[in-house]
């Protein structure tokens, strides 16, 4: 039967557009990660037919005393939760601070950390906590310097010279820190003003044995039992102005700072989480979706597996080495972990399967549409182009992003030798991170370094992304390394590389902190004059470098010309204003307290009990649960900590809310504006969220505040926490 062409073509676009609401309309399920600052009104409107009683001022306004301004970036996030400026995060977020702070003989990474007092409490080394004072769109500015002829290269340049700039007129005169994000794939500019304050200390953490309990084996997993949740303070000086580490400094008092809830949420109440994720990829095409499928997961497995391996043994030879790696060991495994998950999403779910069909969807959609035709016709082909041309260095530029920049000394060598090339320039034609006000977080890298620095673990990790870069085809050789062992092979490569290991350790001095804050205050030249081995290696692999560089940010570029449109397509299909992926800036999302099924016949409860903490105590860690919460949970009642509905203390809590990486520590908020626990995971089933959100299965895993209570109370007595909680 002929349908009339105005017909199918309504046809053809009411299909896309159903195909893209399913996934994007958070009214059908609780998807997307809304800015604060500007929620829109049927955001509003959801949320308080599930229970908010809060109006938009009252999570964010410009004066700071929203429930959103007492949210804090940590690098993660955290919360304000006293007016002397406490702050909750996670175990998993104040494991940096801890490791720094332990050694073989005091290990506070195992025992747990409480300061009694202002003054026992003790430097969050690297830590910085930023509070969000503003938000303003500055696409135009940006926007305006762009010309249509301009290079992939060129464009990106041009956007980066136009957020400089920016940066620079906001933050001058002011003792704030500025930057600007880019959403939509670049079809709009935000600049955020932050309070950025460099003093912040170390107040409670309690051991291992709870904050990581079922270490990497529940990580991602439910049921949880895990008292993820750590305690931080944030100091300025006693002029009241941002200050670094001083013995005069005061808590910080911020402007706002949440209340807690002693009485936690139940099945079905709706609660908020404001925090700052890190990325999601929502809009990904099938090509972009391949890639990570088909190189980026599988590769990045693989290197973290050999890195884990050498970690380990390393560690089980030497009590230090395994404290000086256990941040290191943490964080490969997250990622690990993480890593394995989206792949086997993208393998149960057919991910790049189903954006195939959709992708057929749109095309159809554009031939039944002249005008639609002519102006997004030649998308998909741009991204399969640019993806394509993508594989062709994606190998070795792995390889260098984690040789050049993920921990080990040759990170530090590198960091010098560009920083003795970039001081050279004016300010502004320095690369970003090179910028004046990037110097004082620069040193600190350098000096932090040697907290987490074990040599024999070090070398062994270079010599195994050596051979890593030894076995690449000879079109993707990386000279920097490759040109070093030309003509050797067998045994005899295996003897140059370990001679050339041993030149590289025993002719350097950046394996000492001092020296590497020395050398940073060197010129180029007098910089070579060292005759240093390592910052010899890091001249020998710059260029190689730079030119990874150079291709992501061509590559960036490229597909600021592409993201946009792209974007704009799908919102003339869906018929309404889409959220923007994760970015790294400040969000909201809703949800509910609700269980899920991961497969037929079995039902997930939506909340972890005590019990089920002494269930799984095996005696051996990660389920080495401490005798003294061995001791409660044998107790047949907890007095104000148990719930009445479950006759125990709630532990976990699943909640239905949208996050991902960077959520850590956020803030779960029930609709009076309380603090009602700590977000600190997501699940297994649906880790491939980050590119399709499933109401059926997206959960988010969030310790219950509860359960601190409980823990500081009972367990560690931590009395002068509880106090300044307002909760004795």
């Amino acid at each position: 039967m002929s349908v009339p062409f105005r017909q199918h073509l309504r046809l053809i676009w009411g299909l896309c557009a159903l195909a893209v609401l399913v996934l994007l309309n958070p009214a059908l399920c609780e998807e997307g990660m809304w800015l604060p600052h500007s929620l829109p009104d049927q955001l509003m409107a959801e949320m308080q037919a599930l229970g908010l009683e809060l109006g938009k001022a009252e999570i964010f306004n410009a004066g700071g005393t929203g429930i959103a301004n007492a949210v804090v970036g940590l690098g993660a996030t955290g919360s304000f939760v006293s007016p002397e400026g406490l702050i909750l995060t996670n175990h998993h977020v104040a494991y940096g601070a801890v490791q720094r702070i332990s050694t073989s003989d005091r290990n506070y990474i195992e025992e747990g950390f409480l300061a009694r007092s202002r003054d026992e409490e003790v430097p969050a080394h690297g830590y910085r906590a930023y509070i969000l004072l503003s938000s303003e769109d500055v696409t135009a500015r940006v926007l305006s310097a762009l010309e249509p002829a301009m290079s992939p290269l060129e464009r990106y340049g041009v956007v980066e010279k136009a957020t400089k700039e920016i940066v620079r007129d906001a933050e001058e005169g002011r003792d704030v820190y500025c930057e600007v994000n880019e959403f939509y794939g670049g079809s709009k500019y935000l600049l955020d003003t932050f309070l950025q304050l460099t003093d912040v200390r170390v107040v409670y953490v309690p051991s291992r044995s709870i904050g990581e309990y079922g270490g990497d084996t529940d990580n991602w997993m439910w049921p949880r039992h895990t008292g993820d949740f750590s305690f931080l303070r944030a100091y300025i000086g006693s002029d009241g102005k941002p200050a670094q580490f001083s013995k005069d400094n005061i808590p910080y008092r911020p402007t706002s700072y949440l209340k807690v809830s002693k009485e936690g949420l139940h099945d079905g109440e709706f609660a908020m989480i404001i925090g700052y994720p890190r990325r999601t990829h929502r809009y990904l095409t099938s090509y972009g979706l391949a890639y990570k499928e088909d190189f980026d997961y599988p590769e990045r497995i693989r290197l973290y597996r050999r890195m884990l391996e050498i970690l380990y043994r390393e560690s089980e030879a030497d009590l230090e080495a395994a404290v000086r790696v256990a941040g290191r060991v943490k964080g490969i495994n997250n990622r690990l972990k993480n890593n394995l998950g989206m792949l086997e999403g993208f393998e149960n779910f057919d991910l790049v399967k189903r954006q195939v069909e959709r992708e057929k969807v749109f095309k159809a959609g554009l031939e039944a549409d002249p005008q639609m035709m002519d102006k997004y016709g030649d998308l998909l082909d741009g991204f399969r182009s640019l993806h394509g041309a993508r594989l062709g260095h994606a190998k070795p530029d792995l390889i260098l992003e984690y040789l050049v920049g993920r921990g080990t000394l040759l990170s530090q060598a590198m960091l010098l030798y560009k920083w003795s090339l970039e001081k050279e320039k004016n300010d502004m034609a320095r690369h970003p991170d090179f910028m004046d006000r990037e110097v004082p977080d620069l040193k600190t890298k350098l000096r932090i370094f040697q907290m987490g620095f074990h040599e024999r673990s070090d070398r062994e990790i270079l010599r195994m992304f050596i051979n890593e870069i030894l076995a690449l085809p000879p079109g993707q050789r990386i000279e920097g390394i490759s040109g070093v062992f030309t003509g050797a092979a067998g045994g005899e490569l295996a003897d140059a590389v370990d001679s050339f290991l041993d030149r590289l350790y025993s002719d350097t001095r950046l394996d000492e902190a001092g020296e590497r804050m020395s050398m940073f205050g060197l010129s180029h030249e007098d910089l070579l004059a060292e005759n240093d081995a390592f910052i010899g290696l890091a001249a020998m692999l710059y260029d190689d470098n730079e030119a990874r560089l150079e291709r992501d940010r061509s590559f960036g570029g490229a597909m600021t010309l592409l993201m946009p449109r792209w974007i704009e397509a799908r919102a003339a299909q869906a018929g309404r204003t889409l959220y923007p992926d994760a970015n790294g800036t400040m969000r909201l999302n809703y949800g509910v307290v609700k269980g899920y099924s991961p497969r037929e016949d079995v039902y997930y409860a939506p909340l972890s009990t005590l019990t089920g903490v002494a269930e799984k105590h095996t005696g051996i860690a990660p389920f080495d649960c401490p005798e003294r919460l061995l001791e409660l949970a044998g107790l047949p009642e907890h007095g104000k900590y148990d719930d009445p509905a479950l006759g125990d203390v709630p532990v976990d809590i699943l909640t239905t809310h949208d996050s991902t990486g960077g959520n850590s520590g956020s803030p779960v908020i029930n609709g009076k504006g309380e603090l009602v626990g700590c977000l600190f995971d997501g699940n297994y089933e649906a880790m491939t969220s980050d590119f399709l959100f499933m109401d059926d299965l997206t959960r988010s895993i969030s310790v219950d505040i509860r359960y601190v209570l409980f823990i500081a109370d009972r367990v560690d007595g931590a009395r002068n926490v509880l106090e300044e909680l307002g909760v004795e």
